[in-house]
């Protein structure tokens, strides 16, 4: 399958009026970037439609990350380690606890 066939599959066409002034302006640039208009026109709607959906997509993530509560921080690399390695494996649960840290994130663990 090519390149183009992959990037289309799924599409759907749509017919759309344009005044004189903007299939002038459509016309404009696809000869000036030799590229076929329904080329430019998908274009300005990925960066009218799509990239700005997708932008917020990424900003609402961003806040809510930031909304979230802080993780303790681990006493040592040793306890970061064993919590990262238990994480990997699916042996851990993610709390601190479980990576010899208290609540505030200090090591718990006596000499």
């Amino acid at each position: 399958m090519t390149a183009y066939r992959r990037h289309m599959e799924g599409a759907r066409k749509v017919q759309v009026t344009l005044d004189a002034r903007q299939y002038a302006a459509l016309s404009r640039i696809s000869r000036k970037d030799g590229r076929k208009l329904a080329a430019v026109v998908r274009e300005a709607v990925e960066k009218y439609c799509v990239e700005p959906e997708a932008r917020q997509r990424r900003l609402d993530a961003i806040e809510t990350l930031y909304a979230m509560d802080p993780l303790p921080v681990p006493a040592s690399m040793e306890h970061w380690n064993r919590e990262y390695s238990g994480l990997k494996t699916g042996l851990a649960t993610g709390c601190a606890h479980d990576a010899g840290l208290g609540r505030d994130g200090s090591d718990d663990e006596r000499p």
